[in-house]
């Protein structure tokens, strides 16, 4: 069986038309993920509050802890996509940075006023905070580097 290079490109134009249109349909992390991870920062944040009773502390930590675990076989056997490295671009890298360290802007920006006035837990209700704002803003976040994996595989195409 012969292939000409025209049909070869063709074929490999529509291969990767494919893979853009899979990889943009479905956000690159899942919500419950991120979630579930600030969830787990918010109750670290709580356990190691001054006053927490020691009994508390031990057993939230081993809680958490199987909790996360959880998470993450969750998210690596849910058989989602995963794009190639080559494809993750620096743009959108600096973008979830620059989003993950909004996060924590907005849990100190919550936190650090509470703890001047010396509100108890201070912390927890900045993670808290942190929380609602990942939560509320992940799905466009993880649209958004979806959108430019789907474009390097766009301009792999040319």
């Amino acid at each position: 069986m012969s292939v000409s290079p025209e049909d070869a490109a063709r074929a490999l134009s529509d291969i990767h038309a494919t893979q853009a249109r899979a990889i943009r349909s479905e956000p690159f992390f899942p919500t419950w993920f991120v979630t579930g991870v600030a969830l787990f920062a918010t109750g670290v944040s709580f356990l190691s509050e001054p006053g927490t009773p020691p009994l508390t502390t031990g057993v939230g930590v081993v809680v958490l802890t199987a909790a996360l675990v959880a998470m993450v076989f969750g998210l690596a056997r849910g058989g989602r996509m995963r794009a190639h490295r080559s494809l993750i671009t620096r743009t959108a890298m600096t973008g979830y940075l620059c989003w993950v360290l909004a996060s924590v802007a907005v849990a100190l920006l919550v936190a650090l006023p509470l703890g001047t006035r010396e509100v108890a837990y201070a912390g927890t209700y900045g993670c808290l905070a942190m929380t609602a704002f990942m939560t509320a803003t992940s799905p466009l976040v993880a649209r958004w580097i979806s959108r430019r994996i789907a474009g390097a595989i766009h301009e792999g195409d040319r």
